[in-house]
């Protein structure tokens, strides 16, 4: 992702125009008088879903948000950059750093050719094989530009050498490696290559996956001036307009999305096995209102996925929160809907889908809300029939409450009572807000087995011990 996604990410179109002219609801965008030509009927129109904005009028034009700063107040684009970045707190790059990115995707582009070749050599009949056995047809390996890395250790090395490379932007853009001790070589031997793009559409990196067995089955790339994981959803930049009109499904792994798209499923993207993060959810929520996650139901246990699940959510309340200030209560973006796609235990999507895509797809138009799913799971660890297990029930699912738009508490806060066997009055005089909800629902996050009491202080033992 660029810095120029990064500042478009945190910020939303609807406030920033608001601070310009007064907006109306009309639908799901926003109407008013255009700021730019004079007019007594509105032809002004912003799309929060799109995070653009067009006048239908005189001036017959549009664009995102950084064109909108500029045209209003007479900047050029690198100035209403540094304005926003400012803004935002998103740090510019500095020439060095600039000079660091535009080596690391050229290396990065350099070597996504030789491992797309060496697939399609002699070489790589094993990898066309083990393809084949995957059942990933030869259109999604152009499509996905699937390669091989070689098996000797130092031939990528020598190939990018041999274009004017050295080997210290090698292992800066995370394709070669180097020892305290002067050896360097490949990162990557005999892998199976997935090339990783972020929104735009830039290579930043790659996922390399074993065919032996050998551990770690998954090897990324590390950290580097383009690739960092927390920041790319893979194939984003294929899913995004299927997105915008159908909603995204959120699958965990590179095979997952391969094979979703391969059989038509274009609205899929996978997080590489990892809770959501704030600047991922920024780019979904640009695109879309409506979320699918589809998570392996085995993966890691089912109280890893629960903790991977609490931090998403907690991740999307914030992200909401912050893009509602200096808004109106007319202007605020409803939170999205995120529901849980459940899978058969012991399938993961790429299995699903192919053994029955029209299952993935009732599967995915059918899930479960993200907060009943979170309150199930936590449910099934509990034991209900005693007091100390509703307390760690309420106060596990309080600072979600807590952090939810008004309108879906007491929704949640019913949810809640009918599982605790009480009353939604009484849930709410046993338990108090806390003074920062926000930072209750970062408790949350970091919780790592049972709830705890502190969170919620008045939700005790005690409490529920008098309801039974």
């Amino acid at each position: 992702m660029t810095v120029v996604d990064d500042v478009k990410g945190r910020l939303d179109i609807v406030e920033v125009v608001s601070q310009h002219v007064a907006l109306s609801r009309s639908g799901k965008s926003y109407k008013a008088n255009c700021p730019f030509h004079q007019e007594k009927t509105p032809s002004f129109f912003v799309f929060p879903d799109r995070q653009s904005w067009r006048c239908y009028g005189a001036c017959a034009t549009g664009g995102d948000v950084f064109s909108f700063v500029m045209r209003s107040q007479g900047l050029e684009f690198g100035e209403v950059l540094q304005q926003l970045a400012q803004q935002t707190g998103v740090a510019l790059p500095t020439r060095q750093k600039r000079e660091g990115q535009e080596s690391a995707n050229g290396i990065n582009e350099t070597a996504l050719v030789y491992f797309r070749g060496l697939l399609d050599s002699t070489q790589g009949a094993a990898a066309r094989e083990y393809l084949e056995e995957r059942g990933i047809t030869r259109e999604s390996i152009e499509r996905f530009e699937l390669g091989l890395s070689p098996a000797n250790g130092h031939a990528l090395k020598d190939h990018l050498t041999a274009r004017g490379f050295t080997v210290q932007q090698g292992v800066q853009a995370g394709v070669l490696r180097e020892n305290d001790k002067g050896w360097s070589g490949d990162l990557f031997r005999s892998r199976f290559m997935i090339p990783i793009r972020d929104a735009a559409g830039a290579l930043a990196g790659f996922g390399a996956r074993s065919m032996d067995g050998s551990q770690p089955k998954y090897l990324n790339s590390p950290r580097s001036p383009v690739f960092d994981k927390s920041r790319i959803l893979y194939g984003l930049h294929l899913a995004k307009e299927a997105a915008r009109e159908k909603g995204l499904v959120i699958v965990e792994g590179y095979m997952d999305a391969i094979m979703a798209h391969q059989n038509g499923f274009d609205n899929v993207a996978a997080s590489m096995g990892t809770a959501l993060t704030q600047e991922q959810v920024s780019q979904v929520r640009r695109l879309t209102s409506k979320v699918v996650m589809a998570l392996d139901p085995d993966n890691a246990g089912q109280q890893a996925t629960l903790r991977s699940l609490e931090s998403s959510w907690n991740v999307w309340q914030a992200t909401m929160a912050g893009r509602s200030r200096a808004t109106t209560l007319f202007q605020k973006q409803d939170m999205p809907e995120i529901t849980i796609a459940i899978l058969p235990v012991g399938e993961d999507p790429d299995q699903v889908i192919r053994r029955s895509a029209d299952e993935w797809a009732r599967l995915t138009e059918s899930g479960q809300p993200l907060f009943d799913y979170i309150l199930e799971g936590l449910s099934n660890q509990l034991d209900l029939s005693t007091p100390q297990g509703k307390t760690q029930l309420a106060e596990g699912t309080m600072p979600l409450i807590w952090a939810s738009p008004p309108m879906q508490q007491d929704q949640h806060f019913q949810a809640l009572a009918d599982r605790l066997g009480v009353t939604q009055e009484t849930l709410r005089a046993s338990v108090g807000r806390p003074a920062n909800s926000r930072n209750a629902a970062r408790s949350t996050a970091q919780r790592r087995n049972a709830p705890r009491v502190s969170d919620n202080p008045s939700a005790t033992a005690s409490t529920f011990a008098k309801m039974d």
